[in-house]
């Protein structure tokens, strides 16, 4: 019977699992773990539970990498596969937009056809690719967006309703609101303002979109998140239209409401690994971490945040290593439903191999369902 053997990896298992130093794992031809063989020694590299990112929002700003440039969707898809590869991710949630925004470089028609483009491409990437329908719900097109999308995909792992106004702002200030829009879509302070003028007269209608979505996602049995809840009445709220996830709760009182009423709570890995989240004043990883206020870390807009999250909360001496690989890997995938990647005998390997370099995490390999679906030319670990 053919085997794969990786020899001499530092092995975290997840889920609570007691770590091994050094070990070497050993794959049957099926791609189920049949051994891990503790070594003498230390090793180099890191065998860890493969990540679940629950929430990927950048492919606007990888589509754009100039003003006049707008790039397909499949040929940037192909790249940030391998990019989330790389980061250890073996599911990805990337977010299709359900909103009409030019100026922001949005169009609810690039949902639908994210949705289409993933039903071919998925099944030759090395990333397992499900859709995060996010519903602005002050946006008219948003709800037939959605609609549109749910008919089109059989990868729809998750639906959030947003709300990007000033009266539901994640920033302090209406001008700290403008000020980093302007800068986050490229616009002018004169096209900020057109563009935030069409969100707020929106605004009236949200409540009854925020409604009809939390429908859409329970009649087609979809979990149902929440998004940017600023304190416990705005987790109230979304917990009473069936939201069981809280995406960015921006302060320990909404986070702590959440915990209170069951849900689970997801912030961004980028403000783990950068010490600081674009909105100042907002929830700091490290102080959720610190205070358990925090289930779950997603990529948001940095896929590698994900594989480096653990490393840089476990240098501030929060907690273990071990430990801190649940909030991208066990964690997110029960939130979701999915099987809980962990590594141990009997079980398919879904893992990510790294090593620290520099004090960063860099991946080398990663097996979903016992393959091997991505690994880095050159790799000096004994994979044989």
């Amino acid at each position: 019977m053919a085997t794969t053997v990786i020899d001499r990896v530092r092995v975290i298992p997840g889920s609570g699992g007691t770590p091994y130093a050094c070990a070497t794992v050993v794959l049957g031809d099926d791609g189920v773990v049949e051994a891990i063989e503790p070594c003498p020694g230390e090793a180099e590299q890191t065998l860890v539970p493969a990540a679940v990112d629950l929430h990927l929002d950048n492919l606007r700003e990888r589509r754009r990498p100039r003003a006049t440039v707008v790039l397909d969707q499949a040929g940037v898809l192909t790249g940030l596969d391998a990019e989330c590869a790389a980061a250890g991710i073996g599911t990805v949630c990337i977010a299709a937009r359900c909103e009409e925004s030019p100026g922001k470089g949005i169009l609810a028609a690039d949902a639908v056809e994210l949705a289409e483009i993933l039903e071919e491409l998925a099944p030759a990437l090395a990333c397992d690719w499900r859709l995060h329908v996010r519903c602005e719900v002050t946006d008219e097109l948003a709800l037939d967006t959605m609609k549109a999308v749910l008919a089109t995909s059989s990868r729809v792992a998750l639906v959030s309703f947003m709300e990007h106004s000033i009266n539901r702002t994640r920033f302090a200030s209406a001008q700290e609101h403008r000020a980093f829009y302007a800068a986050d879509w490229g616009v002018s302070p004169e096209e900020i303002d057109a563009i935030l003028a069409d969100t707020e007269s929106g605004v009236s209608a949200a409540e009854e979109r925020r409604r009809e979505v939390a429908r859409l996602a329970t009649a087609a049995g979809i979990l149902l998140a929440s998004h940017d809840d600023r304190d416990a009445l705005d987790i109230d709220q979304a917990h009473a239209l069936g939201a069981t996830i809280a995406e960015f709760p921006l302060s320990p009182s909404a986070a702590s409401r959440a915990s209170d009423l069951g849900m689970v709570r997801v912030l961004g890995a980028p403000n783990a690994v950068r010490g600081q989240s674009t909105s100042p004043g907002n929830l700091l990883v490290a102080d959720a971490v610190r205070d358990g206020l925090v289930d779950v870390l997603c990529a948001d807009y940095l896929p590698s945040s994900i594989g480096q999250a653990a490393w840089s909360l476990a240098s501030l001496g929060l907690a273990p290593v071990e430990d801190l690989v649940d909030l991208v890997a066990a964690n997110p995938a029960r939130a979701i439903g999915l099987p809980v990647p962990r590594i141990e005998v009997g079980e398919p390997l879904n893992a990510s191999l790294r090593c620290l370099v520099r004090g960063t995490s860099v991946g080398l390999g990663l097996w979903r369902n016992g393959r091997c679906t991505w690994q880095r030319n050159g790799n000096p670990a004994p994979i044989r």
